[in-house]
């Protein structure tokens, strides 16, 4: 059977500009790890995810420690089809990494999806484990 390319869709909510900081190197990851990624602020995200084979959902951290934002919370009760991805999840934090990767983490089971992992990026040092969530995507969204 050849090789086919798995396709994910990497989306983030853009608010404050923290998750920028880590959206481009991880695209780059997971396009070394010959993923096809199809990257999208959320509130531009496709809804239908038919055409993924999983999904990568990113938030930023408010400085009390707050998430995730409104916005991900919306698209994750309008996202059709997630109890069939397999989901990594990421969050980006200035001072506190706070409860919401759990939060998001406990949403997404109430669809069925199938979190594989989440990581909370240092908005200061994003570089710092950035290798994580590519590689466990490559391994379990196969």
């Amino acid at each position: 059977m050849p090789f086919s390319p798995k396709k994910l869709l990497l989306t983030y909510d853009a608010a404050g500009g923290a998750c920028k900081r880590v959206v481009p190197r991880m695209q780059r990851m997971l396009e070394d790890r010959a993923f096809v990624v199809t990257v999208s602020e959320i509130a531009a995200a496709p809804t239908d995810l038919s055409a993924f084979d999983g999904v990568v959902i990113g938030t930023p951290v408010s400085l009390r420690g707050e998430g995730p934002t409104a916005a991900v919370v919306d698209w994750v009760k309008k996202a059709e089809g997630l109890d069939e991805k397999r989901v990594g999840l990421f969050s980006v934090f200035w001072l506190r990494e706070g409860p919401a990767l759990d939060r998001l983490r406990a949403q997404l089971a109430e669809v069925g999806a199938e979190v594989v992992i989440a990581y909370a990026y240092w908005a200061a040092r994003p570089a710092e484990g950035e290798h994580l969530l590519p590689a466990e995507c490559m391994i379990r969204i196969r």
